[in-house]
């Protein structure tokens, strides 16, 4: 339904008067001719249909256009045309010599073998962001065009083509170029506004790296019954740097925590909250806490942090007079341990949920741990990857891990190099690896060489020896 306005008592629809000249707009016709030029045959009362020809001068027209345009002809790639703005950025052009002679711009810019393609093809073919010196400019300046390379046909050879193609019953293949038209339209403000663009994000994820760098620990401790190693690897230059951390805290008593973790999301932001989240964990360590209990802690703090933002984390306490590790996770991937024999054993599964939820339903698991066993800590980075499960990714890092001998320095490192981590990977990766020292073996009992005993010692009664009873006594001797 239509709704319009009108006064009460005003007619819906009033008549101009007749001496009344109204100006009406004529038909959109941009040609200026009366009726359909379409068909085989103009209708009657039209203006016959005109050849496109007759209408504009080609040549008129590409001389006019602000972007260089040239037309080359042959399997060389003679000049046939240059236009006002092509000559006024390389200088007048010889027609008819070829190209590589008449314009060695082309060659520079590595159109001739494109120009091949498109003559051999008959297809269109272009290139972005080509450079070219522009000497007016200025010295050093340079222009950006993206370059179009069209093949151009004959008319007449299109319409015997056709008519052969008809005959012989195979319609719809085009007749071989015998040109090609080169049109190149300037992208310099584009590039320069790209590269300007490039170089901020360089800048700013340059100082993401550097915050993160500087708030990862610059050297672990090393605790006396523990040998401890961690890496970090940021992710490329496509990737933004990530909000992963990991850190080694000395607590009474000899024990150790052991910390990882992964805050969600890209940039500054991500690397600033990573920073107040390890500073907080150094700090709840302290009160000498149960795991799932600095867990709650860290929730409600990441909550008064930025309720948006989440995290997840892994916090591990080991006992060395008890053999124990007691751990919790909040949301985060299972630790793994390859025992003394070279099993590898997966951490629980059952892990409370992220950072950031306020929901502390976290809990403590605690593992007993045999002497020499390797256990590693790592983010998501290491394992996921966009054309696969993760479970696949988890599969790859046990099967690596029970080749991994050698220090916690040498785990970390053939785990980056097994799990396809380069300078180029496109998430951070941060792998904090830890290991018992191995049981140190009994030393073996030393027999003391017995002396030969002399005939005046065995010719003593008091020592109740005789010839026949030395070879035992010798033998008793290297037992103890």
């Amino acid at each position: 339904m239509r709704w319009s306005a009108r006064l009460t008592g005003a007619p819906w629809r009033v008549a101009a008067p007749a001496d009344d000249a109204v100006a009406l707009p004529g038909p959109r016709d941009p040609l200026g001719l009366a009726g359909p030029l379409l068909g085989p045959e103009p209708l009657l009362g039209a203006e016959p249909l005109l050849d496109l020809h007759e209408l504009y001068d080609l040549r008129d027209l590409l001389g006019r256009l602000p972007a260089p345009v040239v037309i080359t002809y042959g399997p060389r790639h003679r000049l046939g045309y240059a236009n006002d703005a092509y000559r006024e950025l390389f200088g007048t052009r010889a027609a008819g010599l070829p190209a590589e002679e008449a314009m060695p711009e082309l060659a520079e810019l590595g159109l001739l073998p494109l120009l091949d393609q498109v003559l051999r093809s008959g297809r269109d073919r272009s290139v972005k962001a080509r450079s070219i010196t522009d000497p007016a400019a200025g010295p050093g300046r340079t222009r950006c065009f993206n370059v179009s390379c069209v093949p151009l046909r004959s008319t007449e050879r299109i319409a015997r083509t056709a008519r052969t193609a008809r005959s012989a019953g195979r319609d719809g293949q085009p007749p071989p170029a015998i040109g090609v038209l080169i049109y190149a339209a300037e992208v310099t403000d584009q590039v320069h506004a790209a590269a300007r663009l490039r170089e901020a994000e360089r800048r700013q994820r340059e100082a993401a790296v550097t915050l993160q760098r500087s708030l990862l620990p610059q050297k672990l401790e090393q605790p006396a019954e523990l040998r401890v190693a961690a890496t970090y690897q940021p992710g490329g230059a496509d990737a933004a740097v990530g909000g992963d951390w990991y850190d080694v805290i000395s607590l009474r008593g000899g024990r150790t925590a052991l910390v990882i973790g992964d805050v969600m999301g890209r940039g500054l932001r991500a690397a600033a909250v990573m920073g107040q989240l390890r500073t907080a964990v150094r700090a709840y360590a302290r009160l000498d806490l149960p795991p799932h209990q600095v867990m709650g802690l860290l929730d409600g703090l990441a909550m008064e942090i930025d309720a948006n933002q989440i995290a997840t984390c892994v916090y591990a306490v080991y006992d060395p007079p008890a053999g124990t590790l007691t751990y919790s996770s909040a949301g985060h991937l299972p630790l793994m341990l390859r025992g003394p024999d070279g099993t590898v054993l997966q951490g629980e599964q059952q892990n409370g949920p992220p950072l950031g939820t306020g929901d502390s339903a976290h809990t403590s698991h605690t593992l007993r741990l045999l002497p020499g066993t390797t256990g590693v800590l790592y983010t998501d980075g290491l394992v996921e990857r966009r054309d696969q499960d993760i479970d696949e990714g988890l599969g790859l890092l046990a099967h690596t891990l029970a080749g991994a001998v050698g220090p916690p320095e040498v785990v970390c490192a053939r785990l980056l190099r097994a799990m396809g981590v380069t300078a180029e990977h496109d998430d951070d990766v941060a792998v904090l690896s830890f290991q018992l020292p191995r049981a140190e073996a009994a030393p073996e009992p030393v027999s003391e060489p017995v002396p030969e005993l002399g005939p005046e010692l065995r010719a003593m009664p008091e020592l109740g020896l005789s010839e026949a009873a030395e070879p035992g006594v010798d033998s008793a001797l290297r037992e103890v």
